[in-house]
Parts: structure tokens; C-alpha cells; sequence
């Protein structure tokens, strides 16, 4: 196990060496802001906008029992990786339209990640003598456009009008539930989000994104967001287990009837308003805006997951509709006057609802990993590497918060945000066990979240008799670029 005290300690040694040299550094005051803008006219109304961004993270990795990475045992293993790189362009081509492009990869590690089915040259898959991480594939991460019906401000008199409304059409982000649902990957508090925050990510969805129509916009203090989507196609199918087995009712993700889905979100904001040109919201301001909202939001698709009845291949299905709720708050309230404090909180709450005992357990690029040879001891009930369940029918609590020290204490630009998460969760699956994760950590800006370095200490539960019998941990070092 993790021995606790040495990690902190290299941790903190390692937040004191780099906040040493970031004191140094000084951030040109413009640099980065706003990304690149080339404006198409004399009064920039209508312009093109570049944002690129990258996040490296390098990790130890302590892994569940049994665990094997490339076939050696492995109690543990460090690597370094690609978690995101991001290329958006969007363009005002009009006062009335705008469009975007998203592209980039994900998750690009030693031993994943690599193009699929590229042999030596990229992802040979597991049982294929080739290499597994290598040339990632550039995907399309969101494609959309949008119409401006009634905007937030005049074009003429540039007052603010008390009701507006945007219509869009494409491969969109503008997804309801909850805030962190739509949470910048490049502005986050606490370097990832809780993952559960996604829930269809990567199955029905791509990357979070439903090919549809959105409408979003403000009505006085109310920012809102409903989209109508096409899911897509997820075909499992249930596993035949021997009668009388548990995990006969078993839901799993099968949408062959192709039924649309909706999703909204609405939050009431209290203080300052956020801008909604974009459907990325922030996880932390670092002290340069207040904010204070409620919100609330669902996810709905009808016949999403699937059992069988009598537990044969001839059998026909059960069909299950998916129904997902959850409200939420956030608060980013700079104190102090100019010494800049700022305290950062948010918590949502989840529930659920997948069909009978649907459960997913997931990891974030997890190795190459299989049972190691002749191993006879306990095994997680999530699987190997750094599996532990994380999306199910039940509910989920999850809250995060950080506080922007002032910028007295380095006597820089450099600002120093410590940070912990705590959530809880409870599976149908697993009856009224309980499961909790936890993270704790500290965000070094050097220009804001256009260069940071965040350093982070996270535990995920072991699963064993349908419950959490103890906790693995990960320790990481990330940096990041955002231009």
C-alpha cells in the first residue's frame, strides 16, 4: 500500500521546488487570454477564434490485486501520458451565426490509446505482438452551428435583453444533468472530473456529445440549456449465467429501437452571470469573478438498456428506459480586497436510474493488464489495473472545493490553489454498501489556466463481497498548456 506520509511528502517538496522557479517567471500581462482571434472586419463582430490546448500527466499507479501489465505482476506501475489535446475553431460569421469545430485525442499512455488495429505502427490490441500506445487517432470531438433568434444583447442599443434564445444543430457539448456534465477540460478545479458526471460517455454518446438540436440562452436570471438527441448505437448483449444466477437481471446498454433522448439543465444565478457563448463551464475563476448558482438538470432516453428473459440466446429482451436527475451548486467568491483570496466549492447530487443492477466500472488509462499467471488471491469484483465502479442505477454525491491564496505569498503572477474532493456512492448492484472516493491536491497558475501545474492524490475502492473492502491510490503530476 501507498505509505501516505511519503507521498506527501515528495508532494509538497514537489509543489515548494516548482512554486521556487514559478516566483521567477513573471506572465506577460495579454499573453494568452483569450486564445488567437483574427477579426473579418473593422468593428470585430465577426472574426475566427483559435483555441489549443494539452494536458501531460505523469503517474504512479498503485494497481488492484492481481494485476498484471504486459503480462509481468505488477503491484504497481508508473507512467507518463497524453490526457487530452484539444483544437477548437470557432467563428462569428455573422452577427446572427457561429460555428465550431472540436478535435483532438484522448488518452494516450505506454501502453494505450494507439490507433486501433495498427499493429506495430499503433494499437495491435492485446493478444497482438505489436505496440499498444502509438499514433492516437485525431477524432472529431464536436461539430455544431448556431442561430441566433433572440440575442442577450441588443446589436444596435448593446442593452441587455431580459430574455434570449440560440438555437443549434450537429455534434454539440450542449448536454443537460448537471454543471460539471459540460465542464471545460482545460478549467477544472481539480484536474478531472468524477467521471460519474458523464454518464453514457463514450457508449450512447461520443465523448460526452449527442448528435442533435439545442436550444439554450438566459431568461433574466435563469441560465438554461434542452437539447433533443440521437443517441448512439450500443448493442450488448446480456451474458447466459446458470439459472438462479444474480446477474441474470443484469441490465446492460443495448438502444436497438433507436429512441431519441432529451437533457436540460437550468441554473439560477445569484450573482455574477456567466457567459454562455461557449458550453464550457469553469470549475474555478481564480478569484476573478463571483459567482453564486443553483441548478438543476435530467437526462431521459427511452428502451436505453436491456435483460432477457429466461436468460437464453432465443429469449426475447426486457427493455429499460434510462432516466438520470441531479441538482447541484457552485459558488466562486473572491474575499480579501486586493490580496485576492478566493474560496471555490461546488456539490452535486445524483440518482440514477439505468435498469435493474446496470453498473459500469471504469478507469482512466488503465495499462495493458490481465490476470496474473497462478494468482490465487482475492480480485477486485471492478477487474484489474485501475478499475473500480463508477457509473450505475443508484445515486452519487460528489463535492469539491479549493481556496486561491493570495498573491502576496509569492510575490508573482504565480497563484497557489489547494484542493479536496470527497463523493459517496450507493449501487443497486450492491445492495447498501456504500463506496467513497477522495482526492486531495493543489493547482501552481502561472498564467492562470493558460499554464498550470496541478499535483493530485486520489483513492478509488476495492471491491470484495459486494462491498468496499479497502482503497488503491494514484499520485499525479500534470501540467498544462491552454493558448
Amino acid at each position: 500500500m501507498f505509505n501516505l506520509k511519503i507521498i506527501y511528502k515528495y508532494g509538497i517538496v514537489a509543489l515548494f521546488c516548482v512554486a521556487c522557479l514559478a516566483g521567477r517567471s513573471y506572465a506577460q500581462d495579454g499573453s494568452a487570454k483569450d486564445g488567437l482571434r483574427i477579426k473579418l472586419d473593422s468593428s470585430g463582430d465577426k472574426y475566427l477564434h483559435f483555441i489549443a490546448a494539452a494536458t501531460f500527466w505523469a503517474r504512479y499507479v498503485q494497481a488492484n490485486p492481481g494485476t498484471a501489465v504486459n503480462g509481468i505482476p505488477k503491484n504497481n506501475w508508473s507512467d507518463f501520458s497524453l490526457r487530452q489535446f484539444r483544437f477548437i475553431t470557432y467563428s462569428q460569421l455573422s452577427s446572427r451565426y457561429l460555428i465550431l469545430s472540436d478535435i483532438g485525442i484522448d488518452n494516450q499512455s505506454f501502453s494505450a490509446g494507439g490507433s486501433a488495429g495498427g499493429g506495430n505502427t499503433g494499437n495491435g490490441g492485446a493478444t497482438f505482438n505489436g505496440t499498444l500506445g502509438k499514433k492516437p487517432a485525431v477524432y472529431v470531438h464536436g461539430l455544431w452551428n448556431e442561430y441566433t433568434l433572440f440575442p442577450d444583447k441588443d446589436p444596435i442599443t448593446k442593452e441587455t435583453n431580459p430574455v434570449s434564445l440560440y438555437i443549434g444543430t450537429g455534434l454539440h457539448y450542449w448536454m443537460g444533468l448537471s454543471r460539471i456534465t459540460t465542464a471545460s477540460s482545460t478549467e477544472y478545479l481539480a484536474l478531472d472530473g468524477p467521471i460519474f458526471n458523464w454518464p453514457t460517455v463514450d457508449l450512447s454518446d461520443q465523448f460526452t456529445r449527442e448528435l442533435g438540436i439545442y436550444l439554450k440562452g438566459n431568461a433574466g436570471p435563469i441560465s438554461y440549456r434542452w437539447s433533443i438527441n440521437k443517441p448512439f448505437t450500443v448493442l450488448s448483449t446480456p451474458t447466459a449465467y446458470p439459472a438462479g444466477s444474480p446477474e441474470i437481471n443484469y441490465a446492460v446498454d443495448n438502444n436497438a429501437p433507436g429512441k431519441i433522448s432529451t437533457t436540460g439543465y437550468a441554473a439560477w444565478q445569484f450573482l455574477d452571470k456567466e457567459n454562455n457563448l461557449l458550453p464550457y463551464t469553469a470549475g474555478t475563476y481564480i478569484g476573478t469573478k463571483r459567482v453564486f448558482n443553483i441548478g438543476a438538470g435530467y437526462y431521459a432516453t427511452a428502451d436505453g438498456t436491456v435483460t432477457q428473459v429466461n436468460n437464453t440466446a432465443s429469449s426475447p429482451f426486457i427493455r429499460h428506459n434510462i432516466m438520470l436527475w441531479a441538482v447541484d451548486g457552485f459558488a466562486d467568491l473572491p474575499f480579501g480586497g486586493t490580496t485576492n483570496w478566493a474560496v471555490t466549492g461546488y456539490s452535486v447530487y445524483y440518482h440514477y436510474n439505468f435498469g435493474p443492477n446496470y453498473l459500469r466500472d471504469i478507469s482512466i488509462m488503465n495499462a495493458n493488464v490481465s490476470l496474473t499467471p497462478d494468482y490465487t488471491g482475492a480480485v477486485s469484483q471492478a477487474g484489474l489495473g485501475n478499475l473500480s465502479p463508477v457509473i450505475g442505477t443508484g445515486w452519487s454525491w460528489f463535492t469539491q472545493a479549493g481556496l486561491l491564496l493570495p498573491k502576496s505569498l509569492t510575490g508573482s503572477k504565480n497563484r497557489f490553489q489547494p484542493f479536496g474532493e470527497f463523493s459517496i456512492q450507493e449501487f443497486q448492484r450492491y445492495g447498501n454498501a456504500k463506496f467513497t472516493h477522495w482526492s486531495t491536491g493543489g493547482n501552481i497558475f502561472l498564467d492562470g489556466h493558460h499554464a498550470k501545474i496541478t499535483v493530485k492524490y486520489e483513492i478509488r475502492p476495492i471491491v470484495e463481497n459486494n462491498m468496499q473492502a479497502y482503497s488503491k491510490g494514484t499520485f499525479i503530476v500534470a501540467t498544462q498548456i491552454n493558448l
